[in-house]
């Protein structure tokens, strides 16, 4: 990782450095040696390469597009992907009722057919949840 050096940056003022001592009641006679500044762009690249962000999307693009056949016909309208968490595909479910059902008797065959398109290393588990967006149409009423 480079390191930026601020070459505007002065040393500690010992007046200061005194004042700032006996406020906060620090032990040191001498100020803390200056650490050399890190530019951001250095550290948000190695935060994306970790995660690897650029496949990640990629990835939930082709799920997206073959979920019918992953999921099956039941399930493609009660259910949809929706987000990749650490190789941990979360998928949106609309009702409790459908979400017992996948959990129940198509969770493993899901994660099955996933590992045989994309890979196990891809997606390593499933979890199913409540989907935060409610799909169903809501009937308004003019009373």
């Amino acid at each position: 990782m480079a390191r930026y050096v601020n070459p505007r940056r002065r040393r500690e003022d010992p007046v200061r450095w005194m004042v700032t001592r006996e406020r906060f009641q620090l032990p040191d006679t001498e100020p803390p040696a200056a650490e050399p500044d890190v530019a951001v762009r250095d550290i948000v690249n190695d935060i994306f390469k970790s995660i690897d962000v650029r496949r990640q999307p990629a990835l939930l693009d082709q799920i997206r597009e073959t979920w019918r056949e992953l999921a099956g016909p039941g399930a493609t309208t009660h259910a949809r992907p929706g987000y990749l968490d650490r190789q941990t595909l979360v998928i949106f479910v609309d009702s409790a009722v459908w979400l017992n059902e996948l959990v129940r008797y198509e969770r493993a065959g899901i994660l099955t057919r996933l590992q045989q398109r994309f890979g196990a290393e891809a997606i390593k588990a499933l979890r199913l949840q409540a989907d935060p967006e409610d799909r169903r149409k809501v009937v308004s009423s003019d009373r």
